[in-house]
C-alpha cells in the first residue's frame, strides 16, 4: 500500500467530510445509505457490528434518539490503496449531548475505512472504530 496524493486524497477527504456532516445534522437514513455498500458492508462499533443496510437503519435510529448536538471534527485522513480497495485511516473528534441525562460527551475515534469506487464517488465497505478515547 502507498499513500495517494492529489485528486484521490481530495475526493476521499470530501467524502469523509460529507459523511460526518450528514451524521451531525441527523440526515435522513436514506441519504447516508447512499454512501454504504449494499453488497459487502461491515461496520464495527464498540457496541455493535452491522452487516446490512437494515442493521445500519436500526443502529442509526438509536443513535439519533440517544444523542443530540453532534459535532464531528475530522482531524486526520490518511489514504492508502491496494488494487481497487482504498483503505483510509480517519481520526475524528466527536462531541454530543446524551439525551437521557444531557451529559456532554467528547471522544476521539481512530477508525479504519475501506472504500470501493462507485461512479464518481465511493461507498463504504468497511467502517471500523479501532480506538475510542474520552477527552
Amino acid at each position: 500500500m502507498t499513500t495517494m496524493p492529489g485528486t484521490l486524497a481530495d475526493s476521499v477527504s470530501a467524502f469523509t467530510a460529507s459523511w460526518f456532516a450528514g451524521l451531525d445534522r441527523h440526515a435522513p437514513s436514506e441519504e447516508l445509505e447512499n454512501s454504504l455498500s449494499t453488497t459487502t458492508l461491515e461496520m464495527v462499533f464498540p457496541e455493535r457490528t452491522l452487516r446490512s443496510i437494515a442493521e445500519f437503519r436500526d443502529w442509526y435510529t438509536g443513535v439519533c434518539l440517544a444523542y443530540t448536538a453532534e459535532e464531528h471534527t475530522v482531524e486526520q485522513v490518511d489514504i492508502t490503496s491496494a488494487d481497487d480497495d482504498i483503505e483510509v485511516t480517519v481520526v475524528v473528534l466527536w462531541r454530543a449531548t446524551r439525551t437521557s441525562d444531557d451529559t456532554r460527551l467528547a471522544m476521539r475515534a481512530r477508525q479504519t475505512w475501506r472504500l470501493a469506487r462507485a461512479g464518481t464517488s465511493f461507498v463504504i465497505t468497511l467502517y471500523r472504530v479501532d480506538d475510542l478515547t474520552a477527552i
